[in-house]
């Protein structure tokens, strides 16, 4: 029974690493970052509309405890400090998909679609039945539209004094799934990952996604 238990328990263990899944995203690193920076003391550079959002509080949230692991440190009010950090952030709609689906439809009188799933379907014909009015048999097929949408990620460190842009690290993903959010801890890992990086690189990120 031990050695049955002890074998269920690898299994399961393979199965739920099998079950991780992978962010990709594409990465761009300019900087000119000192080799000796000493001092990463820093503040929040927000512009107006970022000022009081609270998606964005979270975004910095989220880039302040990855700053704090590589020895930044964030410094309370009336100090100064010697850099500033922003972002910035957005989606845009990339492109849509078609591709046709055979199965019965159903038929809405007023739009003549029907929603499923974030998938827009409309009616073409041809060739599966359905009954429409007076009890004639119809033949219509669907035809599907995908949306894809780019999820972008902007992060910029500039030295104050004197001033001096030191990084600037951009981040890219497409999705099927249009909530930035919903990525944004996974484009925070893929942006600083190996930072500062090689400088004036474009590269492709991959991370591993929750177990």
């Amino acid at each position: 029974m031990k050695k049955i238990a002890m074998l269920f328990a690898v299994a399961c263990s393979v199965l739920l690493s099998g079950c991780a899944t992978t962010f990709s995203s594409q990465v761009s690193v300019f900087h000119e970052w000192p080799a000796a920076a000493s001092n990463k003391s820093y503040i929040f550079e927000r512009s107006p509309g970022q000022e009081n959002n609270p998606e964005h509080k979270l975004y910095e949230d989220l880039l302040r405890s990855r700053l704090q692991v590589l020895g930044f440190t964030e410094i309370s009010a009336g100090a100064t400090p010697a850099m500033k950090v922003g972002l910035k952030y957005g989606t845009t709609l990339r492109e849509i998909q078609y591709s046709p689906l055979w199965h019965p439809a159903i038929y809405d009188p007023f739009w003549n679609m029907h929603f499923s799933r974030g998938i827009y379907r409309y009616r073409l014909g041809y060739p599966y039945p359905y009954w429409g009015w007076g009890g004639y048999p119809r033949y219509w097929t669907d035809f599907s539209l995908r949306a894809s949408y780019l999820h972008q990620l902007e992060i910029h460190i500039d030295e104050i004094n004197p001033a001096k842009k030191l990084a600037d690290i951009k981040v890219s993903s497409e999705q099927t799934d249009p909530e930035i959010s919903t990525f944004m801890p996974w484009m925070m890992d893929s942006a600083l990952k190996d930072f500062p990086g090689k400088n004036g690189s474009t590269t492709e990120v991959e991370i591993k996604m929750g177990k």
